[in-house]
């Protein structure tokens, strides 16, 4: 029974989509290529990006913008959650001040706040992006660390172990599932928020290659953009990150 409702939703799935595609060509049949550009145009556009190595810089261009956002965000993340759990006069301010303020200030704030302190360059587009990631890392960090087994923590304390290296040998890997759930989150986030710190001050990146194909009416570019973050996303996560947390949960269930 469960084989069989598996292999109807796969069906259900794949129906839907060729649906989806369907109604994108018939529509597309009757519309200009500037405003709906056909499934087949936008294929080519998404060879080119893979062809193209000016357009596949750009693709590598975002791709370390993101992998060093998450990577800072993760950090700084962890580092400021560890503050606020070693020092408990600091769980206010971060959990009740610092966190809620980055959450309320949209990502084209940063953007533009970016743009005038450092100007149009990478690192105002890496800048931007850390700062819109930093909230879900401290909260996903701080999550960790309060469901932390205090039994263990205070074993650990009683050897005589000092702060720090109880903070690397006994508290990072009991948090490590949090830790892997933080990087899996601000990776997808991190795709969503670096186009627009791109297409506002950034001089690479796809984000800077679809203000390209604004202004030259490439709609058909703008598609082939966002299917290619679409499967890179997925990919990503399918492949990769579902593999690390499969073996994670199987080393957790066990221990």
């Amino acid at each position: 029974m469960p084989t069989t409702f598996l292999t109807s939703r796969r069906l259900i799935t794949i129906a839907f989509v060729l649906l989806v595609f369907v109604a994108w060509q018939l529509y597309s049949a009757h519309m200009p290529p500037v405003l709906i550009p056909s499934p087949a145009r936008v294929w080519e556009r998404f060879v080119e990006l893979w062809t193209d190595p000016r357009n596949l810089a750009y693709a590598i261009s975002s791709l370390i913008h993101v992998t060093v956002s998450v990577v800072l965000a993760f950090v700084l993340g962890v580092a400021i959650a560890l503050l606020g759990y070693y020092f408990n006069v600091l769980d206010l301010a971060i959990y009740g001040r610092l966190t809620p303020f980055l959450n309320s200030f949209s990502s084209i704030g940063w953007a533009f706040l970016a743009m005038i302190w450092f100007g149009v360059n990478e690192g105002s587009v890496i800048f931007a992006t850390t700062i819109v990631l930093l909230p879900f890392a401290i909260i996903n960090a701080g999550t960790g660390l309060r469901e932390l087994d205090r039994e263990v923590v205070e074993m650990g304390r009683s050897f005589g172990r000092g702060a720090l290296r109880q903070t690397f040998w006994i508290i990072l890997p009991m948090m490590f599932p949090y830790l892997f759930a933080t990087i899996r989150l601000c990776f997808g986030i991190g795709w969503q928020v670096v186009l627009t710190a791109e297409l506002l001050c950034g001089s690479s990146g796809l984000g800077m290659l679809i203000n390209l194909a604004r202004q030259r009416y490439w709609t058909d570019m703008v598609f082939a953009v966002a299917a290619l973050i679409l499967l890179v996303v997925y990919l990503t996560d399918r492949v990769i990150f579902a593999a690390i947390q499969k073996r994670l949960r199987r080393r957790y269930e066990l221990s």
